[in-house]
């Protein structure tokens, strides 16, 4: 599967799934076959400093489905940390 600047993805390495958008692409030939190298933006997951990019191959991340991003009609969001009361 090849990627475009904007598609969502989720990279396939980490231990719980974390949407990025894809920043840029950078095709490059590995052998005879043909490869991609993806700069990525954390969307959500987990608090990322600002600024910050993963760097992953186009084999190691996983294409988002609409059904991941839509359920009853809401976008999935970060859960909610609440401290507990005191």
């Amino acid at each position: 599967m090849t990627y475009e600047p904007g598609d969502l993805v989720y990279p396939a390495d980490l231990p719980r799934r974390v949407l990025c958008r894809v920043l840029e692409v950078e095709v490059f030939a590995a052998g005879s076959r043909i490869s991609q190298l993806l700069r990525l933006e954390p969307l959500e997951g987990q608090r990322w400093h600002p600024g910050t990019s993963l760097v992953r191959r186009g084999e190691a991340v996983l294409p988002v489905k609409i059904g991941d991003l839509w359920r009853a009609g809401k976008p999935l969001q970060p859960p909610v940390t609440r401290a507990a009361p005191h």
